[in-house]
C-alpha cells in the first residue's frame, strides 16, 4: 500500500491530488474499520436482529424513472439499475435518502429544501403504511447515524474525507 496501485492511475485518470487522497485513504480507512463495532452493537437499536428488507443501495433521482406527462406526470414509473440491491436491516432502507440533504459529496442542499424533503417523506410514510415500527425507525436519529456510517463504509477508497468527516462529527465514545 505504499504506492497508488495502478489500477487507480487508469480508472481515474492521474492527477496529483489522487496522491493525497490515496495518503489520506491509507491513514483514515482503518481508523474508520475501528469504528464498525461502534455502530453496531448500539444496545438501543431495536432492528439489530431484524427484519430484513431488500434495498436498492442506489437509489437516486438519476435512477428513477418518471413519467413526463399525461395522467401520472412526476409519478414514478420504475426504479432501475438493482445491481447493488441487497438484504439490509429496516433501519437502512426506511431512513430517508441521502440526496435529501446534499447535492453529491460536500455538496449541501439549502436547509429548508432538506427539510421540506424529509417532512413529505415522514408524511408519505404515513400515509402509506401502518407498521408502528416502520414510523419509528424513520425518526430515529441513532439510525439514520448508523445508515450514513454504512453508506460511507461502501464508497470508494477515493472518498475518505466523507469517512473522516464523519468521524470527526461522531467522535469515538468511551464505554
Amino acid at each position: 500500500m505504499e504506492r497508488l496501485p495502478e489500477l487507480a492511475k487508469t480508472s481515474y485518470g492521474y492527477r496529483n491530488d489522487i496522491n493525497i487522497k490515496w495518503r489520506l485513504a491509507q491513514e483514515v480507512i482503518p481508523q474508520f474499520r475501528d469504528r464498525i463495532r461502534d455502530v453496531i452493537e448500539d444496545e438501543l437499536d431495536g432492528c439489530a436482529a431484524g427484519p430484513f428488507v431488500l434495498a436498492h443501495m442506489d437509489f437516486n433521482p438519476w435512477n428513477m424513472i418518471i413519467a413526463p406527462d399525461g395522467p401520472n406526470a412526476g409519478h414514478i414509473l420504475a426504479i432501475i439499475d438493482w445491481e447493488m440491491a441487497m438484504t439490509v436491516p429496516l433501519w437502512t432502507l426506511v431512513c430517508h435518502p441521502l440526496w435529501f440533504e446534499s447535492k453529491g459529496f460536500q455538496r449541501k442542499r439549502d436547509p429548508q429544501e432538506t427539510r421540506l424533503f424529509k417532512d413529505t417523506y415522514v408524511r408519505e410514510l404515513q400515509r402509506y403504511t401502518t407498521e408502528a415500527l416502520v414510523l419509528r425507525v424513520v425518526q430515529n436519529p441513532r439510525l439514520e447515524l448508523k445508515r450514513r456510517f454504512a453508506e460511507i463504509a461502501v464508497t470508494s477508497w477515493d472518498k475518505a474525507e466523507c469517512m473522516k468527516a464523519w468521524m470527526d462529527k461522531h467522535p469515538k465514545q468511551e464505554r
